[in-house]
C-alpha cells in the first residue's frame, strides 16, 4: 500500500465560550425559559443560562476535554459543571434567532435539555468502549457525528490560513462543541479504554500502552487486592485465627 502524499499542515480549532450564568431547573414538556425560542420537548431537568466572553480552546488539550465529557456524572449538576467549564454542547441549544442575526455567541441565552445531553454522551461512550465494533464501523459512525447528513446539523468548515513558517495551512473548525469533541475523539480513537475497576469514578481514559486495562495504578491495585481476597481471603483469615488461638493457649 502506497503512502498518500502530504497536503500540507492541517490544524484543528474550536473556541468554546464558557457559560457566564447557568442554573438547573425542572421543566414540563412545552415550557419555555429565558429568550430561547423553543419549547422543552420532554419533562425533566434543563440547564438554562447565558454565554460569556471567556473562551477555552478545545484543541489545546483535547485529550483532557474528551475524557471529561465521557466521565461527566449522570446528573444535571454534572452537565452544569461541564457547561460552566466548556460551554454549550449543541449549537441548537443556543438562542438561534439572535445567533443568525449577530453571528456571535457571546451573551446569548441557551437551554440544554439534560435528557438529550445524556443521549449524546451515551453514544460517545459507546464508541469509546468500541464493544466489538470493527475499525470500519467505528470510522463510519464517527464520520456521521462530525458531518451529519442533515443540513441543519453540525459540520466542519475548512479555512486556509498563513502559518508561522511563512507558508499556508488548513484549519478545521467544527460548528459546535459536540462536533469538536468527535473530531478530537478521532485523533485519539486508538487509545480509548474503559477502566476495568468496576467502582472507578472516572473509568473512561486514554491509554498510554496498548495493553493498559486500568486508568491508574490505584485502580489496578484495588482490583488485584479484591481478587486476592476473593481467592485466598477465607484461608488467610482461618490461618490467622488459628495462630491467635494458639498464642492464647
Amino acid at each position: 500500500m502506497h503512502k498518500l502524499p502530504s497536503a500540507g499542515k492541517v490544524v484543528q480549532s474550536y473556541l468554546a465560550l464558557r457559560a457566564v450564568h447557568a442554573e438547573v431547573h425542572t421543566a414540563r414538556a412545552g415550557d419555555k425559559f429565558s429568550r430561547v425560542e423553543r419549547q422543552v420537548a420532554e419533562a425533566g431537568y434543563v440547564v438554562e443560562g447565558a454565554l460569556g466572553g471567556n473562551a477555552v480552546q478545545i484543541f489545546l488539550h483535547p485529550d483532557r476535554v474528551i475524557e471529561d465529557f465521557a466521565n461527566t456524572s449522570g446528573s444535571p449538576e454534572g452537565i452544569l459543571r461541564f457547561t460552566r467549564r466548556y460551554g454549550v454542547l449543541n449549537k441548537e441549544d443556543v438562542d438561534l434567532p439572535a445567533l443568525m442575526q449577530s453571528k456571535h455567541l457571546t451573551g446569548h441565552s441557551f437551554l440544554i435539555e439534560c435528557n438529550q445531553w445524556f443521549k449524546c454522551q451515551a453514544l460517545f461512550r459507546a464508541e469509546w468502549e468500541r464493544k466489538g465494533k470493527s475499525n470500519d464501523e467505528l470510522a463510519r459512525l464517527a464520520a456521521e457525528q462530525i458531518n451529519p447528513k442533515s443540513l441543519f446539523e453540525r459540520g466542519i468548515q475548512a479555512f486556509v490560513m498563513p502559518n508561522k513558517d511563512g507558508g499556508l495551512q488548513v484549519e478545521l473548525r467544527p460548528d459546535d462543541l459536540l462536533g469538536a469533541l468527535w473530531l478530537a475523539f478521532v485523533g485519539h480513537s486508538g487509545r480509548t479504554r474503559k477502566c476495568e475497576n468496576p467502582t472507578c469514578l472516572a473509568p473512561y481514559f486514554l491509554a498510554s500502552r496498548r495493553d493498559q486495562k486500568f486508568c491508574n495504578e490505584r485502580c489496578s491495585r484495588l482490583v488485584a487486592n479484591r481478587k486476592w481476597w476473593a481467592e485466598k481471603g477465607v484461608d488467610w483469615r482461618k490461618e490467622n485465627l488459628n495462630k491467635k488461638r494458639g498464642a492464647q493457649k
